[in-house]
């Protein structure tokens, strides 16, 4: 039987999730627009962070026929932003119980197709710990973590606890854009966040949890980096002079050198689609370090290219078959603990 596939980068909505958001009103900071039919627009600070044109991003029913026209197998699935971290303290809480009971139902209804993304409230690390214990209970096989939470750095010590629990289950972290740590700047050139702000918000997160001996650490611990890696798979030569040039000045003493901690412990996904980026990515971290994301289904996405993407990828690379498994599923299977799938047989690891 062929590989599952396996999509780790992909977010839902549940639809009363979108309905509050736009109950909140336009004065609201934080606020999502129904422009009707499908189409919403979420908003923070006057800026609008993401877009839903497909039903199938808050319709279970509706995704499943777009996950079969696209050929895949199995979502991972995360609530993006404006996720509950971003919302007022007891909003937050309230909302990251409900949407994790929401993501395991739908786990439930679903098996084997869908899988939950732990939902935390990142505003108040405590409940964050207590919210991801229960989620491992409820069946969770992952955490969605955000490059920065409502602009606190994510390598700090008060939200060490979350990384202790992830590390002790060993649950893979997705590593997601939040609004920039750059927005500012992003808004003051007139600059799509999407375009830099995010890649370059995830690359300082992955990067300052290497930096910042978060990843030492916790030796259980590891991260999907969203986007095909940010920008980090680009700049590996600078990464590799930074730390060795400067790492004294910064206070930063590592028992290996960042982009070695990056190869081994951190899995760029396949969000980006564009062929020579995706080979410059493959050749550093290997194809035993990448894995398929579709960022469904925001506009950026591409859920029926994404395999595609890797079969060319795989073609120009001369990838041998279970080369690619690996980046199709098999490296997910393994690192978020996935049950084998129904009626596959048996494979040596």
């Amino acid at each position: 039987m062929s590989q599952r596939t396996v999509d780790v980068h992909c977010h839902w909505y549940p639809k009363d999730y979108l309905d509050y958001l736009v109950s909140r009103g336009a004065s609201n900071p934080l606020h999502c627009v129904h422009d009707g039919g499908t189409h919403y627009r979420l908003w923070h600070n006057g800026v609008c962070v993401a877009h839903i044109d497909r039903a199938g991003h808050y319709d279970l029913e509706a995704r499943v026929r777009d996950l079969d026209a696209a050929g895949l197998d199995t979502q991972l699935l995360s609530v993006t932003i404006p996720g509950p971290e971003s919302l007022e303290r007891d909003k937050g809480i309230y909302w990251a119980k409900r949407l994790n009971d929401e993501l395991a139902e739908a786990a439930s209804k679903y098996p084997g197709r869908f899988y939950q993304m732990a939902s935390l409230p990142y505003q108040d690390p405590d409940e964050a710990c207590k919210e991801l214990e229960r989620c491992k209970k409820m069946g969770a096989v992952g955490v969605q973590l955000f490059s920065n939470f409502n602009g606190e750095p994510v390598y700090l010590e008060k939200f060490h606890g979350v990384y202790e629990i992830a590390n002790k289950y060993e649950m893979p972290l997705l590593v997601h854009p939040a609004v920039p740590l750059t927005a500012s700047v992003m808004d003051k050139m007139r600059l799509p966040y999407q375009l830099w702000g995010y890649t370059l918000d995830t690359s300082m997160a992955v990067l300052s949890l290497i930096f910042q001996g978060v990843l030492a650490k916790f030796p259980k611990m590891t991260l999907v980096h969203g986007h095909l890696g940010g920008m980090v798979p680009y700049f590996v030569r600078r990464l590799q002079d930074s730390y060795k040039g400067y790492a004294k000045e910064w206070g930063v003493e590592l028992s290996e050198s960042p982009d070695i901690t990056y190869k081994t412990r951190v899995f760029p996904d396949t969000t980006s689609f564009y062929l020579p980026a995706m080979k410059c990515c493959l050749e550093w971290v290997g194809p035993g370090q990448m894995m398929i994301g579709t960022d469904y289904a925001h506009r950026v996405g591409d859920p029926e290219g994404a395999i595609k993407a890797v079969k060319e990828l795989s073609q120009q690379f001369g990838l041998k078959e279970g080369e690619v498994d690996l980046i199709l599923g098999k490296n997910a299977e393994r690192a978020f603990k996935l049950p084998a799938k129904k009626g596959a047989a048996a494979t040596k690891s």
